[in-house]
């Protein structure tokens, strides 16, 4: 390749990137809109459309042309280089769709959008029956796209690695063996043993516009720019990613219990600054795009539950809780209620689950996952092995689909193999949080309000390199050894044996 047509293939490629950010900006804007404030009645001719708009854009992004002369600027790019990284990811990102025909394409489209207003309304139904010809319907149309993949592994470990690369069963079988060995022992101990915590206070009425005010104050001792990041409200809680300039919060509002939403914005904020820090020369490219799952919610992890749920964080946000609710709060120490925020019993809901027993949920659903795709579970009895494995692993059974298989929207909307990236985000914020605090007193910049030093670290550490570097590379770098679950392991352990006085 000569040096002017190499140069014209660069702009090819600026306006290529250019033109597919169009279009994701437009599918995230109307899908962050169906989620929040668009009405339910036009949900059936939305999703058309936007399955449509969605194939207008695959027919752009894989353009056999286009493609070619991507591959020509790939092959000319130098080894090592920033070019070849973000063609790669490019590459990446269309590996499971420039094979597909459009119309199965925009057929797998339509079925999650479908499949994902099913479970809404299912899960408000607390009925699990009329979603349930809809999840095998996402499931057949997964399974039917991945047979135009030419790969060498089985589907599951495709869909893993999709989520976070390098990621598969074996690796994900060898981290949650050491989670059970360890973990559910801990969990039953303190059910036996441990010191008594009575949590109740938290599950008072708690008015819902003085809720909204302390989420708000909470965002703000974050220094959440309020320019550059929206909030709203929706069933389940998540973030979207525009630009450098701008993301997008949901959270749910519950009247008795205030600390979800606390929590959820503590945790989705973790998603949002990681989003604005990135590099903003990467604005628009795979580098900010392609971070790994498992990486974003490190952070969201990382802010939710090593920072949200510390006595240093408490100790400059809990006056503001109690000036606002002194019937409920009011005689309810600050040390009381970190030992409240911190409490482990076993539960349902995953979104609600102490940091303990939070990775036993997504265990569980990566076990269920596994068996969907090897064919080894019967798909008519999905929402009874849900049922079965929090009772065989946590000893509480639901008492509707609500509270079990209908509680997430993820299988609605067919992201098989992302779950299990949150219990292996949550691990890698305990490696990150403990380089943290070896820096400075992390601690002490959360009781003087200095969240900037938290921020600051993250940016410098982890953020601002978005998906140029690996999540191995980027451990590495910010602490200096590769992933090691032990710290993350190691940490609940420590925590919990001395918060129950075991």
């Amino acid at each position: 390749m000569n040096q002017e047509a190499k140069q014209n293939d660069l702009e090819f490629f600026e306006q290529y990137k250019q033109v597919c950010e169009a279009y994701r900006m437009t599918l995230s804007t109307l899908n962050f809109d169906a989620a929040t404030v668009a009405p339910e009645e036009g949900i059936p001719q939305r999703n058309k459309l936007g399955a449509i708009l969605a194939g207008e854009a695959f027919s752009y992004q894989t353009n056999p042309e286009s493609l070619k002369r991507l591959e020509s600027l790939l092959a000319q790019a130098e080894p090592g280089s920033l070019l070849e990284k973000e063609l790669k990811l490019y590459f990446r990102e269309l590996e499971d769709v420039r094979v597909l025909p459009k119309e199965v394409y925009i057929r797998q489209r339509r079925v999650t959008a479908d499949g994902h207003n099913a479970w809404r309304q299912a899960k408000l139904a607390n009925d699990f029956e009329p979603f349930q010809p809809a999840l095998k319907e996402i499931i057949q149309a997964q399974k039917e796209a991945l047979t135009y993949l030419d790969k060498d592994c089985a589907d599951y470990d495709y869909l893993l690695d999709r989520f976070e690369q390098g990621t598969s069963m074996a690796m994900y079988d060898e981290f949650f063996s050491k989670i059970k060995e360890t973990l559910l022992p801990l969990i039953q101990k303190i059910q036996r043993e441990g010191k008594k915590i009575d949590p109740s206070p938290l599950y008072l009425e708690y008015d819902l516009a003085k809720q909204k005010e302390f989420v708000q104050h909470i965002l703000d001792y974050m220094q959440m720019n309020p320019g550059q990041c929206g909030v709203a409200e929706t069933e389940h809680p998540f973030t979207d990613f525009f630009s450098d300039k701008e993301t997008r919060i949901a959270v749910h509002y519950y009247p008795q219990n205030p600390l979800s939403v606390i929590m959820s914005a503590v945790h989705e904020y973790g998603h949002g600054l990681y989003g604005l820090q990135i590099q903003p020369e990467y604005n628009g490219t795979a580098f900010k795009n392609a971070v790994g799952y498992a990486m974003h919610e490190s952070q969201s992890r990382l802010l939710e539950n090593h920072v949200g749920r510390s006595r240093a964080f408490w100790q400059a946000n809990y006056p503001a809780l109690q000036k606002l609710f002194p019937e409920q709060l009011g005689h309810v120490t600050l040390d009381q209620f970190v030992e409240m925020i911190n409490a482990s019993r076993p539960s349902l809901i995953r979104i609600e689950a102490d940091e303990l027993t939070y990775p036993i949920h997504i265990l569980i659903r990566y076990e269920l996952e596994k068996a969907i795709f090897d064919g080894s579970l019967d798909l008519d009895k999905l929402d009874q092995a849900w049922a079965d494995k929090y009772e065989q692993y946590l000893g509480v059974r639901p008492a509707g689909p609500a509270q079990g298989i209908l509680q997430d929207g993820h299988w609605g909307g067919g992201s098989f193999g992302y779950f299990p990236t949150y219990a292996l985000g949550s691990a890698y914020a305990a490696q990150f949080f403990q380089a943290m605090e070896k820096q400075f007193d992390v601690n002490q910049a959360l009781a003087s309000g200095d969240f900037q030093k938290i921020s600051g670290w993250l940016k410098e550490n982890i953020h601002q390199y978005g998906a140029e570097k690996t999540a191995d590379e980027i451990l590495r770098l910010a602490t200096g050894e590769p992933f090691r679950p032990e710290y993350y392991i190691n940490y609940l352990t420590k925590k919990y044996t001395e918060l129950y006085q075991l």
